[in-house]
């Protein structure tokens, strides 16, 4: 097995170790875990017990991330680490990131084989939190760019500034959860921090990264109208209102019980964050409309989507700026941001 030591922590006495990845800035005792549960102390030294182990493989719609506005109906090599630096009571994905599993090594270049293998636009680091695997992400994803494919991350933006940057080097899309505008609900349901992931979203942006964001809209924790407001109100003044925005339906899983959330919660969210944003859409449940993309200039109806079917319409023209092919309404000719 390769314990692969990682980058980003200090030692301190004792064989203790401090990991500098994440906000958590673990302390970790010699033969123990940080949070995450793979970012293990041996003798010492911090080595990344999930390096290139990779929990899950499979071949995804982008919009299954979700993105939507990032190379529409193309397919996407999707993979990801055992282990979270969140602690989430209502976690979709607990068996693989609430728990350690035994995992299969591999290499890097299996990784980039396995993605040139799969006819893709390139690999999402996704499942569980990719975050955590950041010496596997950053080999694979130097070689993916080399191969002029595209990387990828989903991902709850519990970051460092200075990782980040590295990370931003060979990123090229980020979907970033924001649970709540609310930090208590981070302290108390996620055992993190907010002000880190509003953090992470400003950097990312900056970087010229494309960004989406995705609120799993959890009922009676982080429905209120004002949250909505106050979520729509720091995306529009702080990310732009062009950033899409996916509400997701939540329901019961891992220790969390509420009921999931009304249809009636997720119309009215959907309609007060179109106040602000020029994209907001409505995910992990049938809408009729609420996952089509409509220029926000004119209105007129662009990409049309049916679960993960997704239709171009005549009405999406095409425009290439500095080597990106960028979606335009060819009724009124508004820029998007959609990426072609």
């Amino acid at each position: 097995m390769v314990m692969k030591e990682t980058s980003y922590y200090s030692k301190l006495e004792d064989k203790k170790v401090q990991c500098l990845l994440c906000p958590h800035h673990c302390i970790i005792a010699e033969g123990k875990s940080g949070i995450c549960l793979t970012r293990i102390n041996n003798n010492g030294i911090l080595v990344s017990a999930n390096y290139c182990r990779p929990v899950s493989t499979a071949i995804d719609p982008i919009e299954k991330k979700p993105l939507f506005h990032f190379y529409p109906g193309s397919v996407i090599f999707s993979t990801g680490p055992n282990g979270c630096n969140f602690k989430c009571s209502f976690c979709q994905n607990y068996e693989i990131s609430q728990m350690v599993l035994d995992t299969r090594e591999v290499s890097v270049r299996d990784i980039v084989t396995m993605v040139e293998d799969s006819g893709s636009i390139g690999i999402a680091y996704t499942y569980s939190e990719p975050y955590i695997w950041f010496e596997t992400i950053m080999e694979t994803g130097a070689k993916i760019r080399e191969l002029g494919l595209k990387n990828v991350m989903v991902t709850n933006g519990y970051m460092e500034p200075e990782p980040l940057n590295e990370l931003l080097k060979i990123a090229d899309a980020m979907n970033i959860d924001i649970k709540s505008m609310n930090p208590d609900f981070y302290r108390r349901i996620c055992k993190g921090s907010l002000d880190p992931v509003l953090r992470t979203c400003e950097q990312v942006k900056k970087a010229g990264c494309h960004l989406e964001i995705t609120n799993l809209l959890i009922t009676e924790e982080n429905d209120s109208e004002k949250e909505m407001h106050t979520l729509t109100n720091y995306i529009a003044g702080n990310l732009g209102t062009d950033t899409p925005l996916h509400i997701s339906r939540y329901f019961p899983r891992f220790k969390m019980e509420h009921p999931s959330t009304p249809m009636m919660e997720l119309n009215r969210a959907w309609e007060i964050a179109r106040d602000r944003l020029q994209y907001v859409y409505v995910g992990n449940v049938l809408t009729g409309n609420k996952e089509d993309t409509a220029c926000p200039s004119c209105g007129a109806l662009l990409i049309r989507r049916s679960d993960y079917s997704v239709r171009m319409l005549p009405e999406l023209g095409r425009k290439e700026i500095d080597g990106t092919t960028y979606g335009i309404c060819a009724s009124c000719g508004h820029l998007t941001n959609i990426r072609l």
